[in-house]
């Protein structure tokens, strides 16, 4: 995982980091976020203290620092949780269903807001999910769009109480092409139509069925068996035998990522194999009609 922002060597910076946020809630999704980075950050430092000579003195200096770092991040979110309780329970109580803090589910391309854009809809809720989505994307100083640090930190945190990884999170949301900007702005106004087909059935985005085609060739009698590692090398070993209509790019499958064109004409996109997991397990709750 990537880090979006400093993570605080002693304590004393913990404090001074915690003055640039507004709400309480704002502090607690930032400590959260710090608590989780400095245990991988200690992990870290743990496995290179085994590799370098028994007792260095920078190496337990870095260590020591990372603890009273870590203590005092746990001292403040106790605190804050236990003082603004109440708003943490009123926030999830309006947060999307299986969410603790975000409105809405969070997507940053067209695959994505397929996969939401059925149930959102049912709820009559699209337009305002459309509105926020908008809302959220700021220029960030490259001149891309991305969505507002706010935002990503808690879908970041929901995506781990889920038991996700935050890799697609940190990798998608800071990069959002102007295409699907634009798109969100017709689609605010416009009733659901690009998510369906005759018949009122949803179109399952292409990726989405060349990942299912590779799981069902695996053994279609012992499917829930699978695990995600053995359908991406099944995928890796012959990418164009689940894929008829050719989208995925052939030379740039690896054990981390591919490369595809979800529609002719768009610009190629990368799929990271750390988002697979969560992928297939969306995918075998509601198998796709291939």
């Amino acid at each position: 995982m990537t880090s979006s922002f400093h993570i605080p060597r002693v304590k004393v910076e913990v404090a001074t980091q915690l003055k640039d946020f507004k709400t309480p809630l704002e502090k607690i999704d930032y400590l959260e976020i710090l608590a989780y980075e400095i245990r991988d950050k200690l992990d870290w430092i743990k496995r290179h203290e085994a590799s370098v000579e028994p007792g260095n003195e920078i190496e337990l200096l870095r260590r020591k620092d990372s603890l009273s770092a870590e203590r005092e991040i746990t001292k403040q979110l106790r605190d804050l949780k236990s003082e603004y309780k109440k708003d943490l329970e009123r926030r999830q109580k309006l947060a999307w269903p299986e969410h603790k803090r975000l409105p809405f589910p969070i997507v940053w391309d067209l695959d994505t807001y397929l996969e939401w854009e059925a149930p959102i809809e049912a709820k009559g809720r699209k337009h305002d999910w459309c509105l926020w989505l908008q809302q959220g994307l700021v220029r960030s100083e490259e001149g891309e769009w991305c969505f507002k640090d706010t935002i990503i930190r808690q879908a970041r945190l929901d995506a781990l109480d889920q038991g996700d990884t935050d890799d697609e999170i940190l990798w998608c949301c800071l990069s959002v092409n102007q295409e699907f900007l634009d798109f969100l702005v017709i689609q605010k106004e416009v009733p659901l139509h690009v998510a369906k087909k005759r018949g009122g059935k949803r179109v399952t985005p292409e990726l989405h069925k060349v990942f299912w085609r590779a799981y069902i060739f695996t053994d279609p009698n012992t499917l829930e068996n699978h695990s995600a590692k053995v359908v991406w090398d099944v995928l890796m070993a012959d990418p164009i035998m689940f894929d008829p209509k050719r989208i995925l790019i052939e030379d740039s499958i690896n054990k981390y990522k591919l490369f595809y064109y979800p529609k002719p004409g768009l610009k190629r996109k990368v799929y990271k194999r750390s988002s697979f997991d969560s992928m297939l397990s969306r995918l075998k709750n509601n198998p796709p009609q291939i």
